[in-house]
């Protein structure tokens, strides 16, 4: 029955990620005596004064004898060098049905937490009544954290990220159906941003108009092919499981990704999509998904405006989620932010500077859907339940460990 493949999917998600969980059961010996004190807070009653905890366990790539298959080492970094600066995420807010995953990740990256982001501001731009109603119900438990910009005024798309207003302050731009981020992501594009040497930092987004290329270009996408369909089933209830493996490499010429930003594969199809879902949850089963770190990748290695649509627009780079400061902002043109942003953010404004843009390898971040693959990704697969179950793992440690016990609330179920 349904409810009970429901059941048996989540079931399987938690004994992959418990699994992990072990191989950090080193890692984590560090940090157990800050959550014992959380823990006796918690019991004393003290639900408003949780305590701080801090570190991570994150992923490292080391290179071994075979450059397909490196080790990833998890290793635990308290992230001290950004304890005394200021970081917020700034998330472009309107669909609760996907935010309810996000949120989990937020949760966990929150300073109060162990994480380093201060606060998360939620930019409210397409939603219901119902969407602000449960964003408002987040920021209830988060008092000290969410903030909902409800002074934000109508109009374009500069009164979004004029928001970021903290002079000597980061901010992480987010899009509401992100539905994975690592551990360690967010401070360490934050990090590199630090350094100076690039205007934005980008995370390493999957499911990306440029990134996506690239996972292929250095075969972090293995050959994964569509499952048979169940006994019983037609093409018209094809909601399938997990691809399956074929090999190391995937040489099927249908899934040749174009190094575009509105390429045929990935950005139309929504089987390209599925497939580069399915590689990260196939490598975050198997403890592989190192695999995707290239290090730094530059947006403008090449020039500015190198690709077009053939209709007028032409952006270097998807801006779905990275990192900028306050004062990167100071000489922008607004009116562009206003007419086409992600077109400002990642083209004109870095061409005006002559400065670059990059990708950060080690920050891997999934991003749900383009539009135009939204339908068909729901329609035919199990990717979203597959992510909201990985979700779930978290929800239920943030629960334990930070909320005395309460789970989040759902999105994806809201019912006021």
């Amino acid at each position: 029955s349904r409810p009970q493949a429901a059941l048996a999917l989540r079931v399987a998600v938690r004994v992959s990620v418990h699994a992990r969980a072990a191989a950090m059961a080193a890692a984590r010996l560090g940090r157990l005596l800050l959550r014992l004190a959380a823990w006796c807070a918690l019991l004393g009653g003290q639900d408003d004064e949780r305590r701080q905890v801090s570190g991570m366990p994150v992923m490292r790539k080391v290179e071994t004898e075979d450059p397909l298959n490196p080790r990833c080492e998890i290793v635990d970094d308290p992230f001290d060098d950004l304890k005394d600066i200021k970081i917020y995420g700034l998330v472009y807010y309107g669909r609760r049905s996907y935010a309810d995953i996000l949120n989990a990740y937020l949760e966990r990256n929150l300073r109060i937490n162990g994480g380093v982001l201060d606060g998360v501001i939620f930019a409210m731009v397409k939603y219901t009544i119902e969407d602000v109603n449960y964003l408002v119900a987040l920021q209830r438990r988060n008092p000290e954290s969410y903030v909902i910009p409800w002074h934000m005024e109508g109009g374009a798309w500069d009164v979004i990220w004029r928001l970021a207003d903290e002079p000597g302050a980061y901010y992480v731009k987010i899009d509401d159906d992100v539905t994975y981020i690592a551990d360690g992501a967010i401070p360490e594009m934050i990090r590199e941003k630090k350094r100076g040497r690039f205007l934005f930092v980008s995370a390493n987004v999957v499911n990306h108009g440029i990134l996506s290329a690239v996972h292929q270009e250095i075969a972090a996408l293995p050959h994964l092919s569509k499952p048979p369909l169940p006994q019983g089933r037609d093409m018209m209830e094809q909601k399938l499981g997990p691809w399956e493996w074929k090999a190391e490499v995937m040489n099927d010429p249908r899934f040749r990704i174009e190094h575009t930003f509105y390429s045929d594969c990935v950005w139309r199809r929504w089987d390209c999509a599925a497939l580069v879902h399915e590689a990260l949850l196939w490598r975050l089963e198997n403890q592989s998904s190192c695999v995707f770190d290239f290090g730094i990748f530059d947006f403008h290695a090449h020039g500015y405006e190198t690709m077009n649509d053939g209709i007028g627009r032409s952006i270097d780079w998807n801006d779905n989620f990275f990192a900028f400061k306050h004062e990167d902002f100071d000489d922008i043109d607004w009116a562009g932010v206003a007419n086409d942003d992600e077109r400002e953010m990642s083209t004109l404004h870095p061409k005006r500077r002559q400065e670059h843009a990059v990708a950060l390898g080690r920050a891997v971040i999934a991003h749900w859907t383009f539009s135009v693959q939204e339908r068909g990704l729901l329609a035919n697969t199990t990717l979203l339940e597959r992510y909201r179950a990985r979700a779930e793992v978290i929800m239920e440690d943030n629960a334990n460990r930070f909320y005395g016990g309460k789970w989040q609330p759902r999105g994806h179920t809201w019912e006021r």
